[in-house]
């Protein structure tokens, strides 16, 4: 047996004796969670992102090498409001340590720990190296302790937009952008060398929302008022003195004496901590009840086939075919009564958006359709939540809207000259050579380009229209590409309702006949793959490659595929496309 064969047969074998051994101590593990201390503090760890769905169960075996591991929005938000209602948690503690989850599922884990609250139970907060979002969150705790020589990373809100052309002009690259909606900003980045008057106008317009939510914020957790905050921001951010002198935090200690703390406060001798990751995994007998799907849409939509990052097992890529069979597979399921489609997409293809809410409205012909908005649902994100007599649930920090379109033409003629490169080109047909490389558009072929995108626009406007049961012409009016908060949307109609879950599960319940009080079973789909389906269906060298990859190159590896398959799809494609990650710092 050649050493290679050998080599390939050692590496697989231990790929499996590892799998079954971590495996096997996650199981025992579970085991040993099944019940928990008589008073135990559920410490729910802030920091990262939170994930809206799973797509493997990789990081479930790899549980109890990373305390308690991943758990998703929906299970750690129920794991509080289902710690609020047992004996055994006898507190909640938020450690926060630079949460990244996003504006909206900030606002869903707040109004989890709103309701924990409710229970007349503690929630204190230890601030490590704690930021704008986590002490958005924490400031609704009954006590706020931040560590020594430490810092609160608090003050006002940021946005950078980075611009490319004069780069492009130095390398010899053209670029054309055709659009349609004056607020259709994101092809501005490479056609620019600074924002247009009215991105500006939009920008400013969403810090003043996402400020004035968050001041509100901090106000309802902390008292005082929004000016109090207003003008105390201007302050920060803050180091520990600072921040106890100001009234950020009620003390300064570190962990242990954090802890100590909160055991005399509850008359404990030594509080077990369980994770809110491990708490919600925690074996439960079987709800009854109906059943009702979550179906998440995540990622940049493309058409094919949904991608997911196999070292993370996140969602990265929502292809129209996967997700088209997913739903085609809930809407012949009897057993299913109803379905919430949560979005997490900026948007993407318009082929595939069209596809999509094809799929959406098949699906609602036959039972209950609820839309729920996560951090983001805008330009194809919106379009496929377009679907006729379906409620549309956003949070009040909700990214939305962006109904417009656009493409952009790049001409790297003067590049390939730089490097050495020529092309001869030869057609037969009028527009044959619209989507060369190697010129600008002609007169006519910009025409023509601008023709079909006003074309896909127009569409856009009708299925929004169709949706919302008014007409293009009302549509238009909030259109043009312009992003909304969800709290904006809500007012001009773009959205029904304001909320998270419970909000998306009640209108269900309603519209399939089921008693607001009767319990139901949530179903989580796309359905979650083995640990070996997801490193083997992508091939033996590849599958090995991605698992051992670090997390920041895998993002990076996916940056920059989705960048290669927006530049394919525009060779002749327009996007539905939202101006980029809204990012607030």
């Amino acid at each position: 047996m050649s050493s290679f064969v050998k080599g390939m047969l050692v590496g697989i074998l231990s790929m499996f004796v590892f799998v079954a051994a971590v495996g096997t101590v996650a199981f025992f593990a579970s085991r040993g969670e099944s019940r928990i201390p008589s008073e135990t503090a559920l410490v729910l760890h802030l920091r990262g992102g939170i994930p809206e769905h799973i797509d493997t169960e990789m990081p479930g075996f790899l549980s109890v090498m990373a305390d308690g591991g991943s758990v998703t929005l929906f299970g750690m938000t129920q794991a509080v409001r289902r710690a609020a209602e047992d004996d055994s948690v006898k507190a909640l503690v938020l450690r926060c340590d630079g949460s990244s989850a996003g504006w909206a599922k900030a606002q869903e884990v707040r109004w989890a720990i709103e309701a924990f609250k409710e229970s007349g139970k503690p929630v204190w907060a230890f601030l490590e190296i704690a930021g704008r979002e986590d002490y958005y969150i924490a400031s609704l705790a009954d006590r706020i302790v931040i560590q020594p020589e430490s810092f609160l990373e608090l003050s006002g809100l940021r946005m950078e937009v980075m611009f490319f052309k004069s780069a492009l002009d130095k390398l010899g690259v053209g670029t054309e952008l055709i659009r349609t909606g004056k607020y259709k900003s994101a092809g501005e980045p490479f056609s620019r060398n600074e924002m247009s008057p009215e991105w500006r106008e939009v920008l400013n317009e969403t810090l003043d929302e996402f400020y004035s939510q968050l001041l509100e914020g901090l106000a309802e957790g902390r008292g005082q008022d929004s000016e109090h905050w207003r003008a105390l921001l201007d302050e920060g951010p803050f180091d520990t003195a600072d921040a106890h002198r100001h009234g950020l935090v009620d003390d300064v200690l570190d962990e242990a004496g954090f802890f100590e703390e909160l055991d005399t406060a509850l008359g404990a001798d030594d509080l077990h901590r369980m994770s809110a990751a491990s708490y919600a995994r925690r074996p439960r007998r079987a709800g009854g009840g109906e059943k009702i799907a979550f179906m998440h849409a995540i990622g940049t939509i493309m058409s094919g086939s949904s991608s997911t990052d196999p070292f993370s097992g996140y969602p990265s890529v929502l292809g129209s075919r996967t997700f088209n069979s997913h739903l085609e597979d809930l809407r012949e399921d009897e057993s299913i009564s109803g379905v919430i489609l949560r979005i997490d997409s900026p948007g993407g293809d318009a082929i595939a958006s069209e596809q999509m809410l094809r799929a959406v409205r098949r699906l609602s012909d036959e039972k209950p359709v609820v839309v729920s908005m996560s951090n983001v649902a805008a330009s194809g994100g919106y379009y496929i939540a377009s679907a006729p007599e379906v409620p549309i649930v956003a949070y009040p920090g909700t990214y939305t809207g962006s109904i417009g379109v656009f493409t952009i033409h790049m001409n790297l003629r003067e590049l390939y000259g730089k490097l050495g490169i020529s092309k001869e080109i030869l057609t037969r047909g009028r527009f044959a050579g619209m989507y060369t490389d190697y010129r600008p558009l002609t007169a006519d072929e910009r025409a023509k380009v601008r023709g079909y995108v006003d074309s896909i626009y127009e569409t856009f406007l009708k299925r929004v229209s169709e949706g919302r049961g008014t007409d293009p012409e009302s549509v238009r009016e909030l259109a043009e590409g312009r992003v909304w908060i969800g709290s904006q949307a809500s007012e001009n109609g773009l959205v029904d309702e304001l909320g998270g879950f419970r909000v998306a599960i009640d209108l269900v319940k309603q519209a399939a006949a089921i008693d607001e009080e009767a319990p139901v079973r949530i179903l989580s789909y796309p359905p979650r793959r083995s640990l070996l389906d997801t490193l083997f269906s992508r091939g033996r060298r590849a599958a090995f490659a991605q698992f051992f990859d670090s997390p920041a190159f895998s993002e990076a590896r996916r940056d920059w595929t989705e960048v290669m398959a927006w530049a394919d799809r525009l060779r002749g494609g327009a996007m539905y496309m939202a101006p980029y990650t809204l990012k607030v710092d």
